[in-house]
């Protein structure tokens, strides 16, 4: 394992992929006709799983990546950013970086695709939960040709502590981890 980042694996994408993916589909169709452009560049107007709502599937991940976040960072009061990718062979996205101090994805339907880092790569795979330091430079990088489209989950974690005083921010979709 990498001092940067652990992977989990959530089985329950696997066996529940088809519906996640329907919901993601339609959640990413009402966020469009809603006028929210592009669903990634749009990550701090939203929160994928109150979008989502009343998803069960999409509950079980959330306890999922809660469970995560709370193993991996030590504070209380914490706030999660979540937003979905959904992109075709031509538009994945290419080096970026997150200023949070904690990033990830959760591969709902990541087609034949590796995230390269600045030092290290990993080839996705369905119901992989990807957590790591924010201020990593990343792209994602496509390993042969696929028609369908990519769908992840990506999200940033914030603990309260990096927050110098306690107003709103624009981080419109961002919300407190129970």
């Amino acid at each position: 394992m990498n001092e940067n980042y652990k992977i989990y694996k959530h089985d329950y994408i696997i066996e529940n992929q088809s519906e996640i993916i329907k919901t993601a589909v339609m959640c990413h169709d009402s966020l469009l006709s809603d006028g929210f452009g592009d669903t990634t560049w749009s990550y701090y107007l939203y929160n994928i799983f109150s979008v989502s709502s009343p998803s069960l599937h999409y509950l079980n991940i959330f306890r999922k990546l809660r469970d995560v976040i709370r193993e991996n960072v030590k504070e209380e009061n914490i706030w999660l950013q979540a937003w979905l990718n959904v992109h075709e062979h031509n538009t994945v996205l290419d080096w970026h970086n997150h200023s949070a101090p904690f990033h990830g994805y959760i591969a709902l339907e990541p087609q034949d695709t590796t995230t390269e880092f600045e030092d290290w790569s990993i080839k996705n795979e369905t119901g992989n939960i990807y957590f790591g330091n924010g201020n990593v430079r990343h792209r994602v990088v496509n390993d042969s040709y696929y028609s369908g489209k990519r769908f992840t989950i990506g999200f940033d974690v914030i603990p309260g502590s990096v927050f110098e005083y306690a107003y709103p921010t624009k981080q419109y979709g961002a919300m407190p981890l129970l």
